[in-house]
């Protein structure tokens, strides 16, 4: 659940904050920092616009111009070698989404206000090495990332982010790492008001996960094998709606003669509804290698395959679901696949980068070829499977100390397949995009 304060307690609690870990700090090792990050972007996004399916129509497109920021402040208190707290609050607001108080009448704004959007990003507990066990505890709001995101993450890139109220443990022993995590993600008998609906009844959601890792190395080499289990529990008059949803997959790494390989699988199984079974896979690898050019370079060819739905069976659910994932690494930077489609995802990816002038200048490029895993019957589509490509260009470059600019350009080419089967307009879109980050 996320704290919401009206602008007087925001005000607050910022300056109680800072002043409280200033008289505390006497006494505790207290750690205080934060971040400002606005961004701007521009999309001409015909692919998510609704309109005819023509090759080129501007006036059908829609552009916007848009600025968001993330304003993040944070305190660690080292309470002990085997104890700490960490508290970070954060807003995000969009520029003019707050109508000032003396505006004159005869401005109007659209903008949804953002007065008092301040939460609490992360808030837990720290135990180190418990009861002398070995285990380690983390209790409390917090980001989980797992195996580069691919299926839980933080999700940076949006502005929010992404934490979840939590319950972690972790034990090593030698090469072996264990982890367990236990999330709440919706509460209906406290707070019934957050709960999700189905058929008008209330039912919360809980995510869980087990996880084992196997060192291969000293270089990040590793095997995982995991299992996360979401449980949606309601029992209702007209039955059990929502029931349950596993994961069990593989994740690996390897450097092989100058080669970084990866690779994760998994399967996804449960019940969508008392008659709709799910049984969806996900199939992804990736090779890179480093070059020895300028102030460093790579280039990683990427592989992903996520099963979907082809509408001939009405009993099953074919289509794989990344939970938690952050899908804005891996599948284009105009986010247009953040929920990945009922009839599945094929892509075909390279990607590069390269660093000068010391290594401070990075250049990044991607081209994504996406695909339909699954052509939907009935619908026009017939064997056409071609989502559309995209190219992706990026940049990075510090301006002064803790402080970084970043910028972008993307540009989506629709493919058949994504206009017959949508409905949407068949038109390139276009998104790029200017970020400061300043850390402190």
């Amino acid at each position: 659940m996320k704290l919401y304060t009206k602008p007087v307690q925001a005000a607050l609690l910022l300056t109680g904050a800072v002043f409280i870990g200033g008289q505390y700090a006497q006494a505790v090792d207290v750690e205080v920092g934060g971040q400002i990050r606005p961004r701007v972007e521009i999309a001409n996004d015909a692919l998510n616009s609704p309109g005819p399916n023509v090759d080129s129509d501007p006036a059908t497109g829609h552009t916007a111009t848009f600025t968001t920021m993330r304003t993040r402040l944070h305190a660690k208190a080292n309470i002990s070698a085997d104890v700490s707290a960490f508290v970070q609050i954060q807003n995000v607001t969009t520029w003019g989404g707050e109508i000032p108080t003396g505006a004159p009448p005869s401005i109007t704004q659209t903008g949804t206000s953002t007065i008092g959007n301040v939460d609490v990003h992360q808030a837990y507990i720290s135990l180190k090495n418990v009861l002398d066990t070995g285990l380690d505890l983390k209790i409390g709001r917090q980001e989980m990332v797992f195996d580069e995101a691919r299926l839980i993450g933080n999700i940076d890139w949006i502005q929010q982010g992404q934490s979840f109220d939590a319950a972690r443990a972790d034990y090593t022993s030698g090469d072996i790492s264990l982890t367990a995590f236990f999330a709440q993600t919706v509460e209906k008998d406290t707070h019934p008001t957050l709960a999700l609906t189905v058929a008008g009844f209330p039912y919360e959601s809980n995510f869980s996960g087990l996880r084992a890792s196997y060192s291969l190395g000293d270089n990040g080499d590793r095997v995982t094998p995991y299992f996360y289990y979401a449980d949606n529990p309601q029992n209702v008059a007209v039955g059990e709606l929502f029931d349950n949803l596993g994961i069990v997959g593989l994740y690996a790494v390897k450097h092989i003669e100058g080669f970084r390989v990866r690779f994760d699988g998994a399967y996804e199984f449960g019940d969508v509804s008392p008659t709709v079974d799910k049984g969806a896979f996900m199939l992804t690898a990736a090779v890179g290698y480093d070059l020895d050019v300028a102030d460093g370079a790579n280039v990683t060819l990427w592989y992903d395959y996520l099963s979907g739905n082809d509408g001939t069976d009405p009993l099953s659910a074919d289509n794989f679901v990344t939970p938690y994932a952050t899908n804005h690494a891996y599948y284009g930077h105009m986010d247009n696949y953040l929920q990945i489609p009922s009839q599945g995802l094929h892509d075909i990816a390279l990607k590069g980068w390269v660093k000068v002038l010391g290594g401070d200048l990075k250049l990044s490029a991607a081209a994504h070829w996406f695909m339909s895993a699954e052509t939907l019957a009935g619908v026009g589509v017939g064997s056409d499977d071609d989502l559309g490509q995209e190219i992706d260009l990026a940049a990075s470059y510090p301006l002064a100390d803790h402080t970084g600019l970043a910028i972008g350009y993307s540009h989506y080419f629709g493919g058949d397949a994504l206009a017959q089967g949508s409905g949407k307009n068949r038109l390139d879109g276009n998104w790029a995009f200017a970020m400061l980050n300043t850390t402190f």
